[in-house]
């Protein structure tokens, strides 16, 4: 028999969503380890390397302190926003949603001046993703996937190459992590601990097979993987790029470049536009209340489900009905490039998506 509870977890600013979550009739301490538990499900971080970004607050240069300049900076980070939040680098000056820029002191919920004089502004994150599907408009939230960044640059003096590091300060990397800001995608610059720890050189990099730093990269809790190799540390550097992730491999030149096909690859997946449809999900190997947690987590951190439900415990198969974006497509999509559920040799009854935990 199974017993629901509705709580209310806070997801950012995503609209607040009823899960519901069973209570199995296994006894009373497995029912208190289950209470204990699920008290904790919705605020636990995704199993992989996802981070939560602050989509909707964001920082402007300003000339001054003025109604005109304070406007015309929350329009500006307003196009900031969708940029962001679509995943599309052309929405910041796309037709379709002009009218949300032109109205966008009406979505700010908050503002302040910075001690180095730029705007900082949030947004209220539920109205503008209610805006953008109201026209359909694809919608990408704040769960972003993790790139693992490795970056030759002449060594100072010698000519030999460097690998960037985390602690460096130079133009090229503050470009490189302003259009990591602008796309809204999370980036990780390894330590010299780390380099050190993992065998790293500028020689391993130019010569190892990409394959191989993308499993380390993963292993370094990271989704994908950048390899550039810079001509100069400048703002204007010249910097070819090797963008790898677990679906593809691909190349691009220039400072930004590396991180507009990063955000890219990620908006194919993650921006998801379409009504919101019922999917029902079987997912097998669900043997031990982590097991139940893990996978309920995973469901809870995706942006595109709205609401989840578990309908049926059988052994060790649950079967979940979620309510999804796009429907099955985008979850298929997503579940694929996370890695946690393997899709099943056998389809689940009655057409819904089958899947086996990986343990």
């Amino acid at each position: 028999m199974v017993f629901y509870t509705t709580v209310r977890p806070v997801l950012g600013d995503r609209q607040m969503t009823k899960i519901r979550y069973p209570s199995f009739s296994f006894g009373g301490r497995a029912l208190l380890a289950l209470l204990g538990l699920l008290a904790v499900v919705a605020q636990a971080p995704p199993a992989r390397a996802e981070q939560r970004i602050d989509l909707y607050q964001v920082a402007v240069q300003v000339p001054d302190r003025t109604d005109a300049s304070r406007d015309t900076g929350f329009r500006e980070a307003m196009q900031v926003v969708l940029v962001r939040v679509t995943g599309r680098l052309g929405a910041a000056n796309d037709p379709a949603y002009a009218p949300l820029v032109a109205t966008a002191n009406r979505y700010v919920q908050q503002y302040r001046y910075a001690v180095d004089g730029r705007l900082v502004v949030g947004f209220d994150g539920g109205a503008i993703e209610r805006w953008l599907a109201g026209i359909g408009a694809p919608i990408w939230g704040r769960t972003r996937p993790v790139t693992f960044v490795l970056l030759t640059v002449p060594g100072a003096g010698t000519g030999a190459a460097t690998i960037v590091t985390s602690d460096a300060t130079s133009d090229l990397k503050s470009a490189i992590d302003a259009q990591a800001a602008l796309r809204g995608i999370e980036l990780h610059w390894p330590t010299a601990q780390q380099l050190q720890a993992d065998g790293l050189s500028d020689a391993n990099v130019l010569q190892a097979d990409p394959r191989t730093l993308l499993a380390d990269a993963t292993r370094a809790g990271a989704d994908a993987l950048l390899i550039g190799h810079a001509t100069d540390t400048s703002a204007t550097a010249s910097v070819q790029w090797l963008f790898e992730d677990p679906t593809e491999t691909a190349q691009t030149t220039g400072v930004a470049a590396g991180v507009d096909r990063a955000a890219d690859a990620y908006a194919s997946i993650y921006a998801v536009n379409g009504a919101t449809v019922p999917v029902e999900v079987a997912v097998d190997g669900v043997r031990t209340l982590a097991d139940y947690a893990r996978v309920q987590r995973l469901f809870a951190s995706m942006t595109s489900v709205s609401r989840l439900a578990v309908l049926a415990v059988h052994g060790d198969q649950v079967r979940w009905r979620l309510l999804v974006r796009g429907g099955a497509g985008p979850l298929v999509r997503m579940l694929s490039l996370d890695g946690a559920l393997q899709p099943a040799a056998a389809p689940g009854a009655g057409g819904e998506l089958r899947y086996r935990l990986r343990q």
